[in-house]
């Protein structure tokens, strides 16, 4: 008969149980997460093949997935050990809706990422396309998108960051891509 200690109880088969399942709980979850983080590869792949796409998107999906898995998980093994996850629980919802206000009072943030959201659903440029932004003189090709910024080199080499939510407020014009010829320019001897 075991004993309580701290309102855990001693019973060696009892700990054994628990240790055996937190084991099977921790051992299932490393192999679907390692299985997911191919299935992200595998689809940032496919869908890289079908249109210019930066990793980053890629990148940004799996960390955050990742994350929220691993929290259910160690939710689920504290359970298996008869902790209460309530207040745990309730302690993590009022964090998030902290820091949700907080990222709306950084209004920046939120419009570049919604931005961002937008360019990649509407498609108003893409990587490795020659784009210049009206009233700033920008010109240059799309080398990297991420959430907060999209980069252009400029035709001297240079590298501009600008923000994403600054296509939704400037004109834009793709430019042609240099050396491609459209099927239905004709070339004059």
């Amino acid at each position: 008969m075991g004993m309580i200690f701290h309102g855990l109880t001693t019973n060696p088969e009892w700990l054994l149980h628990r240790l055996i399942y937190t084991l099977l709980i921790v051992a299932g979850s490393f192999l679907i997460l390692r299985w997911y983080g191919n299935v992200i590869v595998h689809l940032m792949d496919f869908l890289g093949r079908r249109r210019a796409m930066s990793r980053g998107y890629g990148v940004m999906l799996q960390r955050i997935t990742t994350w929220f898995l691993w929290l259910i998980v160690w939710v689920v093994v504290l359970r298996v050990w008869g902790v209460d996850v309530t207040a745990i629980w309730t302690t993590f919802v009022s964090l998030l809706a902290v820091i949700g206000v907080g990222m709306l009072a950084v209004w920046a943030m939120v419009s570049n990422i919604t931005a961002r959201f937008f360019i990649w659903f509407w498609q108003p440029l893409q990587l490795g396309q020659h784009i210049e932004i009206f009233s700033e003189s920008l010109t240059g090709e799309v080398i990297e998108e991420n959430l907060m910024f999209t980069e252009l080199r400029q035709d001297d080499g240079k590298i501009v960051v600008i923000p994403n939510n600054l296509f939704f407020q400037r004109i834009i014009r793709r430019l042609p891509d240099v050396g491609k010829v459209n099927a239905d320019e004709k070339i004059a001897p």
